[in-house]
Formats: structure tokens, sequence, C-alpha cells
């Protein structure tokens, strides 16, 4: 029908706002009840026991438990020791990086974890106990003899690690970790392996021997340390001998010079004499002519002045 009085047509319109104002008015009043109606139901399902997340950590549970096959020097080690992947989070100088976490917290020496004694020895000593492979008894190859030599000899001359060892300068260094790492290069080429004696510019001299020059080798196989100096091959010494490493009895005194299966202290140190094609006095008394170096019951009074590269006579040090 069409509507063509405009009295009624603006009648109706009329009606019609009225209408629509009526129908807003009341859901603007029922809006805040609905409101709070669904905030009540929704508070009503709210639950307050929810675990919170876990940790996110990018280490197994195991990597501070030296035990654990999952710990953190185990896993270096098996990363042929190399940390670069450490400083990634942990910084270039590992004090705490992206992560905060500082090494030095444990690795408190100095350049923290590449420090020598954080792969092998100590913090008493760079050297072994323990070795690579966290041994640390001395029958183990890795630990062996390192201590007699380096710390506490009560047989001889304290010696430094480069006696033996090309000693690096830092843990990256061109030789130090390379392909073979579950053995260290002897290379013996300082000073006191290497030392000659009977040499004729000296005024123990004797020419009736031969200079005595040490050519120092050390077998992996049988873990033994011939031709040197620090062992016997030196004037009136038993050059043939070679001591194994992890096995002390082959170091006993006589075996260096002397005899070691003699039956008295005295027999066993006694080197070559005119019988055993030497030059040594035939004399049993050693504290006679080695003043202050043993006492008369052969206890050492100064090791330092044993296997030093003299010749201690009568009180003085001398080259031979």
């Amino acid at each position: 029908m069409k509507i063509t009085d405009n009295k009624m047509l603006n009648e109706i319109k009329s009606r019609l706002s009225a209408d629509k104002a009526g129908f807003a008015g009341k859901y603007v009043l029922y809006l805040p009840v609905l409101i709070i109606g669904f905030y009540l139901a929704g508070c009503s399902d709210l639950e307050t026991d929810i675990n919170q997340p876990p940790e996110v950590s990018i280490h197994k549970e195991g990597i501070l438990t030296p035990s654990s096959e999952d710990f953190h020097g185990k896993l270096v080690r098996n990363n042929n020791w190399d940390m670069n992947l450490c400083k990634e989070c942990h910084g270039i100088n590992y004090d705490g990086g992206l992560v905060k976490v500082s090494c030095f917290t444990c690795h408190n020496d100095f350049k923290g974890p590449e420090n020598c004694s954080t792969c092998h020895g100590s913090n008493l000593s760079p050297a072994p106990p323990r070795d690579l492979s966290g041994n640390v008894l001395t029958s183990n190859r890795g630990v062996g003899a390192h201590q007699v030599h380096l710390a506490g000899n009560s047989k001889g001359k304290t010696l430094s690690c480069a006696e033996c060892h090309s000693v690096p300068g830092n843990v990256y260094q061109d030789g130090h970790i390379d392909t073979d790492v579950s053995q260290a290069e002897v290379l013996m080429n300082n000073y006191l392996a290497n030392l000659t004696t009977n040499n004729p510019s000296t005024s123990n001299y004797s020419s009736q021997l031969p200079l005595f020059e040490p050519s120092p080798e050390y077998d992996s196989e049988s873990l033994s340390c011939s031709n040197t100096y620090c062992h016997g091959t030196f004037k009136n010494g038993n050059t043939d001998n070679a001591p194994v490493w992890n096995d002390p009895t082959t170091a006993a005194c006589g075996t260096c010079h002397g005899d070691p299966t003699k039956a008295t202290l005295s027999e066993k140190a006694l080197p070559k004499t005119s019988a055993q094609g030497g030059t040594h006095p035939d004399v049993l008394t050693c504290s006679a002519c080695h003043v202050g170096v043993v006492d008369a019951n052969l206890k050492f009074i100064d090791a330092s002045k044993h296997i030093d590269g003299k010749l201690n006579l009568s009180g003085s040090d001398i080259a031979y």
C-alpha cells in the first residue's frame, strides 16, 4: 500500500522514533547487569592453581654436575676443547654476556675457563693430576711422574713444564690442541735433558772417556724416556737407562748411576769406577765429597743440587 497522506506519514515516523528510543533505553539499563553477570560467571571458573611455566635453558639438567654425561666439561672435551661456542652466550671474556651468567663464578683463576688447570692439573699446578680424562692415579699415563718432576721434588731439581713440552702462550695456539688430544708431545728440547758432560773445556774433563751427548727420546708405546742427561746419559752414568713414566720403580736409586741390585744404598748409588769403565773413585762415603747435597746416611740435604747440570764437589758446583 502506498501512503500519500503527508500527515499520516509524519505520524508513523514519529511513532517509530519513539519505539526505537524506548528499545534502546531498555537495553542501556540492562547492559551493566549483563556485564556484571558475565564477569561473575567468569570468576567462578577461574583456576588459581596453575603451575608456573618452567625456566627455559639451552643446557640439559646435568650441565653443572661433574658425574653427569651432560657436564659442561665433558661437552667441551667432546668438542675437542673448543670453548668458543660458550662465548656466544657467556661473553667474549666469559664474564656473563647475553645470559648474565659469568663463568668466573667457578673458573676464578687467571684467564678463567682458558686457564691451563681447567683441562688438566688443579688450582695448585697446571700439570696432572688430573689428566685430560680425569684420571688422578700416577699409574695412568696422563698423570705419571708429573708432580715428581714439578712440585716437591725430593730427589732432584724442580723442573718446569718447558723442560719436556712446548708450552703454549694460550689455549688456541697452534700445536697445543691437535687431532690427537689423548697425549701431549714430549719434545725435551730444553737445557737439562740435553746437557753435554765431559766437555774438554771443563776442569773435571777425563780424556779417557768420550763426550757424553744426550739425544732425548720418549717412546709413547712403552712410556719410557731414554738418552737424557736427567736419567743417566752423563759422565760415569748408566747411559742405557730408560725409566718408564708411570712406574716409579724404574727410577729408583742406582738406575741413573750405580747399580740398583746392590745391597746397600751407597753401593747402589756408586757411579762407574775404573772397574766398570768409568773414572769415579771407588769410595762409598758420598757425603765426604758431595758436601751439602747428602748426609752420611745418603739422605738429601739439598735435593735441588741433584740432577741440576752441575757436579757438586767439596761444596762447589762445577761444570763437568
